[in-house]
């Protein structure tokens, strides 16, 4: 055992323990280092400004996903570096495209939110101007009319008479309902007795067109004067018919020989019907 002298004394190192010491060494960098070092920092400063500028064209074009990536030099496997997008106040829209000025075949497209008409909802343009030139033809005047009698008849008491109207005009024209019919002493003379009254036999007031040279037609009764007692018609000789047409004021002249009429008003010789 060692005495509490023996572990007093120092120890002097051995060979052994100085091989096994080693000495703290402190090197300086290598001339260079620190350029190096700050070059590669100035680098990196200049992707991320290209990624942020990347970030901001990108997301003025409408992409909504923006991805820089920036690599070291010499240095692999680094994970990319994400770029922020730039405030929105930042971002600046492209201007529009100038409009072209060469014709185009495609047709426009229409304004933003306003949906496409359907086929269906297109409106019939070529029906709307068929129907807008086939308008309904005006009432014919007494000017572009011509009256003649078609079918004379003597039946019992009475003288029956089909009163022609042709259209002597250049475009169509349209008669409805009843003709108003007298007696006249003369062309241009006086009225002799009661107009002619509407008879139900022609039935119901329908319109008729009339192209030109067409004709309608109206029937017409006329009662002979001898039927009745001399006292109460005062009978005089008429020299034809006072026609107007329908819906007119001007009368067509029709000459009648054999004809006597009641100056009687209260005695009715005529009946006519709606022209058919």
């Amino acid at each position: 055992m060692r005495s509490a002298r023996d572990s007093e004394q120092p120890h002097e190192p051995s060979e052994i323990a100085e091989a096994f010491t080693t000495a703290e060494l402190r090197l300086d960098p290598p001339p260079g280092a620190y350029e190096e070092l700050r070059h590669r920092a100035a680098a990196r400063r200049r992707r991320r400004l290209v990624a942020v500028t990347a970030a901001v064209v990108l997301s003025a074009g409408g992409t909504t996903v923006v991805a820089a990536m920036a690599r070291s030099d010499g240095e692999q496997g680094q994970a990319p570096v994400a770029a922020e997008p730039p405030p929105r106040d930042e971002q600046r829209a492209e201007p529009p495209p100038e409009p072209s000025s060469e014709p185009s075949d495609e047709p426009a497209a229409p304004p933003t939110g306003q949906a496409e008409p359907d086929a269906g909802d297109t409106p019939p343009v070529e029906e709307e101007n068929e129907t807008a030139g086939a308008s309904t033809p005006s009432v014919c005047a007494t000017e572009a009319l011509a009256l003649g009698v078609e079918n004379p008849n003597a039946g019992a008491g009475s003288l029956m008479y089909t009163l022609a109207f042709t259209n002597t005009g250049d475009t169509a024209c349209t008669l409805t309902g009843f003709p108003g019919v007298s007696l006249l002493t003369a062309e241009g003379g006086e009225q002799i007795g009661a107009p002619a009254v509407r008879g139900p036999e022609g039935g119901e007031a329908l319109r008729v067109e009339l192209q030109p040279g067409g004709t309608a037609r109206a029937d017409l009764r006329l009662a002979r004067a001898e039927n009745y007692p001399a006292e109460e018609c005062s009978p005089v000789p008429a020299a034809g018919l006072l026609v107007y047409p329908p819906d007119e004021t001007d009368a067509l002249f029709l000459p009648r020989e054999g004809v006597t009429g009641c100056t009687d008003e209260a005695v009715g010789l005529l009946s006519v019907t709606v022209v058919y």
